[in-house]
C-alpha cells in the first residue's frame, strides 16, 4: 500500500502558504534537501495538497510514462488561456495531438535552420546600438535588450516581412499583456477579465492590438495569389491533416499568440541568465572567447559554424542548468496514482521544478557551481535523461527546443565576439519565476568594445544572486 510522503507541517490553518508565497523556489529547495524526492505541502490556498516531485524517475513518470493522467492545472491554463485562447500550451486531449500533429512541420529543422540568418540579422542591429552606447558610457539594460531582441527574432521567423511594419505596435501590445499576465501568475485568484479594472482594460487593449495585426495579417496571406515568404505562419496556414483538413483561422492565430508568448521571453530569459553567468565567471569567458574568435575571427556567425564551438553549447546547456526558463510547472492528476511508492490523489497539484532537479547533488556534483566543462567530452553521457529538462519532457516537451538553442547560441557568440559585458557593481540579482525565470528587476551593464585578448577579461562585479520571491506555476 503506497505511504503518505513526508513533507513540513506549516503553520496552523495556512500551512505552507505564506513560505510559498515568500520564496516558493528556496522552500522547494529546503523540501527536497529534508524530505527527500516526493515532497508533500498542505495548505496552499484553496489547493490541498501540493507535491513536489523532483527526481528524474519521478519526473518521467508525470510527464512521459503517465502523461495521460496528469494534465495541466486547470488554474494555470485558464490564466494562459486568456491571453492564447486554446492554443498548443493550454488545449488538452485529442484537439491537443490534432494541433501539435498540424503545427510539428512549422518547426522542421530544415525550416528552423533557415531562421539562423534572421537570428544573426536582428542581433547585429543590436549590437550596432551597442556600439553607439559603448562609445557614450551609457549603461545598457539586459534584460529589456534580450527581451527586444528575442521577440525581434521571433517575430521576423513568425511573419516575415510584415513584422518590421507592425513592429512598435506589437512590441508595446506584448509588453504590456506580458505584464498583466505576471501579476493573474502572482495570485492564486484573480478577477475576471471582464471586470473592468484598469489593469483588465489595459488587457484587453493590448490583446486587441494584437489581434487586429495578427487576423489582418492572415487574411492577406489567404487573399495574397503570390508566393510567400517562408515563415511560421505560412507553415501554420498551409498544414492538413491525411484528410486534408487544416487549421482554422481562429486556430492559426490561437498557435501563433502562444508562439510569440511562449516563444520569446524564455530565449530573453536564458540569454539574460546566460549574460550574467558569463560576467560573474572570467575563467569561462575567456575559453569561450577563444574558441568563438578561433571559428568566426571578424566574420559573423552561420548556423553552419556552431558544430565548430563545442564549448559554447556547453556554455548554453549550463546556464540553462541553473537558470532554466521553465522553472517550475504544475500538473493535477485526474485520479488517484502513486510515485515512488508515495500516494498522490486526484485532484491534488504535483509540482515539477527543473530549478530544483538541476541542482539534485545526487545527479549533479557542485550542483550551484557554474561548470560547462561537466558537458564536455561526453562527460554528460549516462545521465538521466530528466536530470536535465529545461525544455519540459514527453509528447509535451517544448516543440521549439532546437530554435531556442540555435538562437541562444548565434546570439551568444555574436555578443562576445564583440563586447565585454560588465555588470554594474552591488546590484542585487532577484530571479523571479513567473511565465519564465526572469529577473526582480532590470540587469544593468556597461559594454567594452572587445580590443583586449581573450586572456585579459576583467574580474567578477560583486554581484550576487538572491532566491526568487514568487508563487507561479509555468508551462
Amino acid at each position: 500500500m503506497a505511504r503518505q510522503a513526508p513533507g513540513p507541517r506549516g503553520e496552523p490553518i495556512l500551512g505552507n502558504a505564506r513560505r510559498f508565497q515568500k520564496d516558493i523556489l528556496t522552500a522547494l529547495q529546503e523540501g527536497r534537501r529534508e524530505h527527500g524526492d516526493v515532497v508533500r505541502f498542505v495548505g496552499i490556498g484553496p489547493l490541498f495538497p501540493v507535491f513536489l516531485v523532483a527526481g528524474p524517475e519521478g519526473i518521467k513518470h508525470v510527464l512521459q510514462d503517465k502523461h495521460q493522467i496528469y494534465p495541466k492545472t486547470p488554474f494555470v491554463s485558464d490564466r494562459w488561456r486568456a491571453l492564447v485562447g486554446d492554443g498548443l500550451i493550454c488545449s488538452e486531449g485529442d484537439f491537443w495531438r490534432r494541433q501539435r500533429r498540424l503545427a510539428q512541420p512549422a518547426f522542421h529543422r530544415q525550416l528552423i535552420t533557415s531562421f539562423g540568418q534572421v537570428m544573426v540579422d536582428t542581433t547585429e542591429e543590436m549590437l550596432g546600438e551597442w556600439d553607439r552606447s559603448e562609445r557614450s558610457g551609457a549603461t545598457v539594460d539586459i534584460t529589456s535588450e534580450m527581451t527586444r531582441l528575442a521577440l525581434g527574432v521571433l517575430g521576423q521567423a513568425l511573419f516575415a516581412a510584415n513584422w518590421r511594419a507592425d513592429a512598435k505596435v506589437m512590441e508595446h501590445a506584448v509588453h504590456v499583456a506580458i505584464g498583466e499576465a505576471y501579476r493573474k501568475f502572482e495570485k492564486f485568484v484573480s478577477l475576471p477579465e471582464w471586470v473592468p479594472t484598469p489593469a483588465n482594460r489595459k488587457f484587453r487593449e493590448a490583446k486587441a492590438d494584437l489581434d487586429k495585426i495578427i487576423y489582418r495579417v492572415i487574411r492577406d496571406r489567404q487573399a495574397d495569389k503570390g508566393e510567400h515568404p517562408n515563415d511560421l505562419l505560412e507553415s501554420l496556414m498551409l498544414a492538413t491533416e491525411d484528410d486534408g483538413t487544416g487549421m482554422t483561422v481562429e486556430q492559426v492565430r490561437n498557435e501563433v499568440m502562444t508562439f510569440m508568448f511562449g516563444g520569446h521571453e524564455t530565449v530573453a530569459s536564458g540569454l539574460t541568465w546566460a549574460l550574467f553567468l558569463l560576467s560573474r565567471h572570467p575563467e569561462v569567458t575567456r575559453k569561450l572567447m577563444s574558441e568563438v574568435d578561433a571559428v568566426l575571427g571578424d566574420r559573423q556567425p552561420t548556423v553552419d559554424d556552431l558544430a565548430a564551438m563545442p564549448y559554447l553549447e556547453c556554455v548554453v546547456r549550463e546556464s540553462l542548468r541553473l537558470y532554466p526558463p521553465v522553472s517550475l510547472i504544475s500538473r493535477t492528476p485526474t485520479e488517484d496514482d502513486e510515485i515512488a511508492g508515495y500516494h498522490v490523489p486526484k485532484g491534488s497539484m504535483v509540482l515539477l521544478s527543473a530549478f530544483v532537479t538541476h541542482r539534485h547533488p545526487e545527479h549533479w556534483p557542485n550542483p550551484e557551481g557554474f561548470d560547462p566543462d561537466r558537458w564536455a567530452d561526453g562527460k554528460a553521457d549516462g545521465r538521466h535523461r530528466y536530470s536535465w529538462w529545461p525544455f519540459s519532457g514527453g509528447p509535451r516537451k517544448c516543440i521549439g527546443d532546437a530554435f531556442g538553442l540555435m538562437e541562444m547560441q548565434l546570439v551568444i557568440a555574436m555578443i562576445v565576439s564583440r563586447f565585454q559585458v560588465s555588470l554594474i557593481p552591488g546590484q542585487p540579482v532577484l530571479p523571479r519565476p513567473g511565465l519564465t525565470l526572469g529577473q526582480q528587476e532590470p540587469v544593468l551593464a556597461t559594454l567594452t568594445k572587445r580590443s583586449v585578448r581573450a586572456d585579459a577579461v576583467p574580474a567578477p562585479v560583486p554581484v550576487e544572486p538572491v532566491a526568487a520571491r514568487c508563487p507561479v506555476m509555468h508551462d
